[in-house]
Order: structure tokens, then sequence, then C-alpha cells
């Protein structure tokens, strides 16, 4: 069993309360947060954001006891972080939804956890759920509880001298239970990943320690706070006192203009959209434009090949990267904003070619890798150490090994307490070593990632096959959105593609397709040549048993009211076979 163990170091906090009252002392009257409100920018400082959490706990605590849960089931907001942290100061416990979880998911949730509240920004949020002993809505008062009363109840009691946090943060310590994040149920029902304050705090500090930033960074925050991701994004931000400004995938592009950080952080898809997105808009430019975008993002091909390998530009490559520059590269970059650093990739696998692109453009991607029962990132890779295609190394007090079966395994401070009700209690073994689902190989410290165990395909032949690395490469096609590849025990593999429709609708409309529905695409001779092309070209850079001899395009769209996607937009994959099967047993039926 081979691994990888950085050095541990002493945590700067014992829990996450205590690691933000270091940081209000600090910093409290900087910005924490900016948000848009009524179309203005505005922000929260430190202390601000202190003084409203403390008032919320201290109504909440009126309802809820030390180490009961809450759960949380609203878009990401100013009012999310706050009652978030007031959870936190009351010693309970938050449950993290996804607002666009369906009713029967979060029906499971909040069953399974017993949670005792539920906040809200939508009265629809609340239904079904009228055993709780507390109902609050983020948004006014239109259910329950508003959270503007539920603070100044909170406000009264603290200027009555009943202070009822004192204890409650007295009693809290690295071991207690901060927050039940459930799984997105890709591979069944969700589970309650437990973590606790000392997962978060050395969460934190891994991150701050594996990517230097500090209170003069500010990043954009376009992920869910029910995603693990996007929630410690947030606790580096609290260690570190960089600012975090809150935004949403459908407003990406204004926002990287109007706040200009110095980092994203992303899903792949999101990435592979940008891409799609500028390559989309240099095909329609006139020639004379097209020949000088292809000149200069071959420049910074040549570029980015000899930064990766560490070797020095030569002084004719220089010249040539500077007017590559003037020509289009820098006038692509200032869409990001003028202050970007780097870009980061979690959640699912990146493409290398996608990575590659971006620095060619002069923008640096870092992917990572990790899950919610690591609290996020067990792996990234680093501004002046990073290697495309992979995972990079460990971060600071994380340790990696490989099974003999190539299952990657992780051990450190950021690895749950367990599953709720002891569910899954055999993916951590006797000698502490979480069994995470997925293969790998470390390669000079650097994690990648192979496939999945559960979803290995092993075909009629007796060949094995990581679907997820195919489906990757399909999915960076333009037009492609999804694909799920099959073939257990089948002599080849084939592939469900779900569609790129607004990709797609605009390519009908360029050439007079006629295609006026998602049906009228998945049918058009057009469209399905368009689809084997890619194929095609991703064939040619696989094995011959892992190439794709057969597709099929469902009339729909993969979606996630349907069950085929989790709210974090990962594949169901046992959902979407089902649901196919018939489909899929055709393609292999074709003579």
């Amino acid at each position: 069993m081979s691994s990888s163990a950085p050095a541990e170091k002493e945590l700067v906090a014992s829990d996450l309360v205590a690691l933000f009252a270091r940081r209000v002392e600090a910093t409290p009257g900087k910005t924490a947060i900016r948000y848009r409100q009524r179309g203005v920018w505005r922000t929260l400082r430190w202390d601000e954001w202190d003084r409203a959490s403390r008032e919320i706990a201290a109504g909440l605590c009126a309802h809820v006891g030390p180490g009961e849960r809450v759960a949380i089931r609203a878009e990401t907001s100013v009012a999310w972080l706050q009652v978030d942290l007031a959870i936190a100061l009351c010693g309970a416990v938050s449950v993290p939804l996804f607002p666009t979880v369906s009713d029967q998911d979060a029906s499971h949730v909040l069953a399974d956890s017993d949670c005792v509240a539920l906040l809200v920004d939508d009265p629809e949020r609340a239904r079904g759920f009228s055993s709780a002993r507390l109902v609050v809505d983020l948004a006014g008062a239109r259910v329950g509880t508003s959270l503007d009363e539920l603070r100044a109840a909170g406000r009264s009691a603290l200027a009555r001298g009943e202070d009822p946090l004192a204890d409650r943060v007295a009693g809290l310590s690295g071991g207690s239970d901060l927050t039940w994040v459930y799984t997105s149920g890709t591979t069944g029902v969700p589970k309650g990943v437990i973590l606790t304050h000392e997962n978060a705090v050395a969460e934190a500090w891994a991150l701050a320690s594996a990517i230097p930033f500090n209170d003069s960074d500010e990043h954009l925050m376009v992920l869910p706070l029910a995603h693990i991701f996007g929630r410690h994004m947030l606790w580096g931000a609290i260690l570190t006192g960089a600012v975090t400004s809150l935004s949403q995938p459908a407003a990406l592009e204004r926002d990287l203009i109007e706040v200009a950080p110095t980092f994203v952080g992303g899903v792949p898809r999101l990435f592979e959209r940008i891409h799609e997105r500028i390559m989309a808009e240099m095909t329609r430019r006139p020639a004379i434009e097209r020949a000088t975008w292809d000149y200069s993002i071959a420049v910074g091909r040549e570029v980015s090949q000899l930064r990766q390998r560490g070797r020095p530009l030569p002084s004719g490559l220089s010249v040539r990267l500077a007017l590559a520059d003037r020509l289009a590269l820098a006038r692509v970059r200032r869409a990001f904003g003028d202050r970007l650093r780097f870009l980061i990739s979690g959640s699912a696998p990146l493409d290398a070619e996608i990575a590659e692109f971006f620095h060619a453009l002069g923008i640096l991607v870092l992917e990572g890798y990790g899950l919610t029962e690591t609290s996020g990132a067990i792996t990234v890779n680093r501004p002046e150490r990073y290697r495309f295609g992979t995972v990079g190394p460990a971060i600071p007090g994380a340790e990696l090994a490989i099974a003999s079966d190539g299952e990657i395994l992780v051990r450190g401070r950021t690895v749950m307490r367990g599953y709720h009700g002891g569910s899954g209690a055999a993916a951590i073994d006797a000698d502490g070593w979480l069994h995470t689902g997925d293969l790998g190989v470390i390669d000079s410290g650097f994690l990648k990632i192979t496939g999945r165990k559960k979803h290995l395909i092993i075909t009629s032949t007796g060949k094995n096959v990581a679907p997820s690395r195919i489906e990757g490469r399909l999915r960076a096609r333009p037009g492609i959105a999804e694909a799920v590849v099959s073939g257990d025990r089948r002599p080849y593999l084939v592939a469900l593609i779900s569609l790129d429709e607004p990709r797609l609708t605009e390519l009908s409309r360029r050439e007079g397709l006629g295609c006026e529905s998602y049906a009228d695409l998945a049918r058009h001779p057009r469209i399905r040549r368009l689809v084997q092309e890619h194929i095609d070209a991703v064939n040619q850079e696989l094995a011959p048993y892992e190439r794709i001899k057969r597709f099929a395009v469902p009339h729909s769209p993969l979606t996630e009211t349907a069950g085929e996607l989790t709210p974090s937009q990962k594949i169901r994959r046992s959902a979407v076979l089902g649901r196919y099967r018939s489909l899929l047993d055709e393609l292999y039926e074709q003579t």
C-alpha cells in the first residue's frame, strides 16, 4: 500500500466559534462579506456579522438545545451565513439542504436528522415539515417566524442581561458536532456525514496553508453553501480574513467584472461552460479575428507547455507571447476582472484539456479532490506546484494511501466522525483510514483519480474500464452536456448523451435546421452526426477496449427533477441506467 503523509501542525483554534471570534478580534472593521441588494453591492463587516449572528443565536436558544439539529433550506445569502454561525453559537448542529433538493429527499433528511427547527427562504421549502418546533422565514414573514423577529427576540434577551450563549459556547470543543451534511445520493439514499468543529478548523488551516491567501484577497462565491465545497471555502475565509462576495452562476459574467475577485471556486461544469462560450464567441468573429485568435491561443499553448515543465521562456517566445496578449489573450482575461490569481475546481473531475486551455489564456486552474466525508478538499494543486490531469498533493495534515485494489484511502483531522446512525461505519477501518470508494494512483506526490470503485465497468472480455474518465472527455466537447457510459458484462461500451440545448439550439438557428425543441435536436441527423464526430475524436485518445461503439440521445435532457442528477449536478448513475435500460439494450441489438 503506497501512501503520502504531509506533516501536521497545531490548530489555531479549538472550534469554529473560537476561530470566528479570533477573526473578529483581529479585523473587526474590515469587510467580511460583499453582496448585491436591489442592484447595489453592499458590505458586511466582521463585527457586524458577529453581532447579527449573536442576536439570532440568542433568539434560537429559546427553541433549540445544545446538540439539536437545525436545517437550512435556502439560497446562498447573507442571512444563510448569519444563521449558520448562529446555530454554532447556540451549540446546535446545522443541517444544510440544497434549495432545489426534492421534497422526498428533504423529508428523508429532516426525519433522519430529527431536526427541531427549519430555516427557509420560501414557504414552499417548509412544506411537509409541520412538526418543527420552529420554522423561520429568512426572506420575510410568509411562513412561521421571520428572521427579524427571531433576531429582535434575541436582542431583547441580551439587553436584559440574559446571555444564553456563554454556557453554550463554553460547552463546545473540537469534538463537538458542527454540521451534518448529507451526501448527494449518487449511489443511493443520502447519508448524514457528521463533521465536527475540529474538522472545520483543520480544513480551514490546511487550505490556507496549501494555497496562501489573506485579508487582501477576495473570492467570488458561486457555489451553494449547502455544498461542502462552498462551506470549506468560507471556513478558509474566516481563518484568513479574505472577503467573500456572494454571486450566482447565472450572474457570474457580470459579477466577475464588478467584483474583480482574486480567486473563484467552481465545479468543472462551470469552467466547461466558460470554455464553450469563449470558443463559440470566437467562431462568430470575422475571419481575420478568428485567425488572430488561433495564432494567440497557439502561442499561449506553447508557453503553457514550458511553464508546466518549469522551464524558462526563450526570448523569441516571450516576444510572441507579448504580441498574443495584445492581440487577444489579455482581452479574454479582462472578462475575469483585473485581479484574478487563479481558479479552483472541485467536486468532480476536470478534463485536463480544459485546464490547459485556461492556462494558455494565462489563467491557472487549481484542481482539487475531496468528499463530504473529508470536510471538503483533501488534495489540491498549488500555484507553485501543479500538474494538470491530477488533483494535486495532499493538504497539510492529511495522509493518503492507495490500497492493493487501487482504492484511495484517507486519514487525518478533516475526516468525518462518522455517519449518522452508524450507516456505512465500515467506511473507516480499524486503523482510521477512510475508504473513499474512488480509485487512483499517486505519482511524485500528486494524486490522479482513475475511476470510481462501484462504477467500474468489467466488460464481457474481462477488461476493467473507469467510465468517469471517458465521460469527462465527452462532456468537454462542445454540444455535449452529460454523458453516461455503459457496458458492464457487455462486449463493448455504449453511451447515453445528453445535449447542451442552448448551444445546439443556436447551431440549429445558424444552419437553418428548424429544431424547435430538445426532442427535435435529439432526432436531427446533423446533431447526431456532430455527436458521432465528438465520440470519434475522443475514441482516438482511448485504448480499443475503452472506445464507445454506439450511442443514444434520449428525447429529454437529464434533469434533477427526474431524479437523474443530484442537486450538485452529479449523475445518479443507477437512476439513469435504470430509466434507459431498454434504450441501452437496443444499442447491443443493432447489427
